[in-house]
């Protein structure tokens, strides 16, 4: 990435304090040539509206028809009603004031980010010849969270912000101010995105783990503080941070390194371990979250390997479908239950692409099963949806939990600016979080929290894109595109929502091979997913990841009405999931 004066600094605005730019005359001539439009698309003959709600629905359902035209601006009230008058009539209804659509946007060639709009309202159902988008009541899994990935180098990172800069960071991720996320994922020993490779125990022949740090102090250096920060601004809202922890090497001396004696964790060989080191490997992780436990620190949830299909250059452990099932149902699964019942284990952690193989053979297993929550997955092989949807109907008891995604250094756009980030990348990670929750995904996970300005540090030079990176010389903080995208999920879903079936109907669905991940282009047509909070409410977010606008009726029950998603842009809407009106 390149550098460039900031478009966006962290300190700037608050997420989701965006100026409105339009002027009153281009709002209202806009408004004006639309109107008739307007009338015919079946507000002021379509309806039937009832006769105790009379004028006042009708104008209420007119306001949100012309409001979901304009991508930006005052709200409508500003200069086609008085805003006293509008108050009084509002209040002379609470049921119009039920059928309120409350509207979010992020939107390119604007300056919308996560921007609050003018609010639409429901009126009753109406014939329409468009792009249908129906939400419905069936109820799926429950949406436990959103979350991103506390690394070594995200914890060094935040050690070197202001703390100006470090209240910000913790407020716009884990507050309900800013993204509330609830999840976090780190690593057991080191990972690629450490500044080099390290485990708690590398006395050879340990067995006993007599030698195990329990002090953890490479940990304290930088990425336990960062979790207890975090942790804190979670808790002061009444919630908690829910942490998953993936092993990406055991210790170098309980490898099998004979492919090559001086790899040390980087690599594996196959099998990953030596033969009698199945057991201590099993004691070792849950030595690991035993002192994660002793620093305040509760561990939600393990995965076995991350990425047990993948050699890497950094530290790796290969193990097949089987192996693993063994390993959790011999040794792991028990370990587990006698010391830490309470953590949950989730298998493969590894690319969609073989995800039902692989998850059929540990589901399928008879002594691993016992012991797994799940499956973990990541993003890399592309959207592998249908894979998903299969596995769960095989297996509807089983969390589906995607783990990791980021984007990769050889997948940047040449010339894209630190301060900006790529819109594409945002889109991409909201095709991913749609597919995956109408897949049955419990939750969704970024990779790091934050990075430098290259995208490190890493001991590899694996560099990756993040949601926030921070150019130190310039002592400034972005946020880039797919922050935005994944708050329009992560701040509305919240912790408990279930999802929702919802339908899209004459709209484009991609019907061609496999496509890189994080692909979405006018193709894919109008995607959206849906669910109900704790607090009942209906949460619809659309994605149009096309050129030009499109217009679509948003249907729940007997109501509906219809909006306007502007090219390349994401939409929240939140309503009451009472919102339904009497015909």
């Amino acid at each position: 990435m390149t550098d460039e004066e900031p478009v966006g600094p962290m300190m700037a605005r608050g997420v989701g304090d965006q100026a409105c730019d339009s002027s009153r005359e281009e709002f209202r001539s806009e408004q004006e040539a639309q109107a008739p439009d307007a009338r015919a698309s079946g507000c002021w003959h379509q309806y039937h509206i009832k006769r105790n709600a009379g004028i006042l629905v009708m104008l209420m359902a007119c306001l949100g028809v012309l409001s979901s035209r304009k991508a930006a601006g005052p709200p409508p009230d500003a200069d086609l009603m008085p805003r006293a008058a509008l108050r009084a009539m509002q209040a002379q209804s609470s049921q119009d004031a039920s059928h309120e659509i409350e509207v979010w946007q992020s939107a390119l060639h604007t300056g919308d980010r996560l921007a609050p709009k003018a609010p639409g309202w429901f009126v009753p159902d109406f014939e329409y010849q468009g792009i249908e988008l129906e939400v419905t009541d069936v109820a799926g899994q429950v949406i436990e969270g959103f979350g991103g990935a506390f690394t070594e180098a995200s914890g060094l990172v935040f050690r070197k912000l202001t703390p100006a800069q470090q209240s910000t960071f913790l407020k716009d991720y884990f507050s309900s101010e800013g993204l509330g996320y609830v999840m976090g994922r780190t690593h057991i020993n080191s990972c690629d995105f450490s500044v080099s490779s390290y485990s708690f125990d590398d006395v050879a022949g340990d067995v006993d783990l007599e030698k195990f740090d329990t002090t953890l102090d490479r940990d304290m250096k930088a990425l336990i503080p960062l979790i207890l920060a975090a942790q804190a601004v979670v808790r002061a809202e009444g919630r908690e941070l829910k942490m998953l922890a993936s092993p990406w090497s055991p210790p170098s001396w309980m490898k099998n390194l004979a492919f090559n004696p001086a790899a040390g964790m980087d690599h594996s060989g196959s099998p990953c371990l030596k033969a009698d080191m199945h057991g201590v490997w099993a004691r070792y992780i849950s030595k690991w979250v035993t002192s994660y436990k002793a620093h305040k620190i509760p561990i939600w949830a393990v995965t076995v390997q991350n990425e047990p299909e993948n050699n890497a250059t950094w530290e790796a452990c290969l193990w097949t479908a089987a192996e693993e099932a063994a390993f959790v149902g011999q040794h792991l699964g028990p370990v587990l239950k006698e010391e830490h019942p309470e953590v949950e284990v989730f298998g493969f952690d590894h690319n969609k692409d073989h995800v039902l193989a692989y998850g059929r053979t540990l589901l399928q297993d008879g002594a691993a099963s016992k012991y797994l929550s799940g499956i973990a997955y990541h993003w890399y092989a592309g959207d592998g949806f249908d894979q998903l949807k299969q596995l769960k109907a095989e297996f509807p008891k089983a969390k589906m939990l995607p783990s990791e995604a980021t984007w990769e250094a050889y997948r940047w756009t040449p010339g894209t600016k630190l301060s900006q980030g790529d819109w594409h990348f945002g889109e991409g990670y909201a095709h991913d979080i749609i597919g995956d929750l109408n897949s049955g995904a419990i939750a969704w996970m970024d990779w790091n929290l934050i990075l430098n300005e290259t995208g490190g540090p890493n001991h590899v030079n694996n560099v990756c894109d993040a949601a926030m990176q921070v150019n130190f010389s310039r002592g400034e903080v972005y946020r880039h595109p797919q922050f935005y995208y994944i708050g329009h999920f992560s701040k509305f879903f919240l912790p408990g929502s279930v999802h929702l079936t919802s339908y899209t109907r004459k709209s484009p669905t991609y019907q061609g091979p496999p496509r890189p991940y994080g692909t979405c282009t006018g193709q894919d047509g109008l995607e959206a997913t849906a669910g109900r909070t704790p607090t009942g409410q209906v949460v619809v977010v659309v994605l149009n990841c096309g050129d030009t606008d499109l217009e679509f009726k948003l249907k729940y029950a007997v109501s509906a009405q219809k909006f306007v998603i502007p090219a390349h842009a994401i939409q929240t809407y939140r309503f009451d999931a009472d919102a339904k009106m009497s015909m």
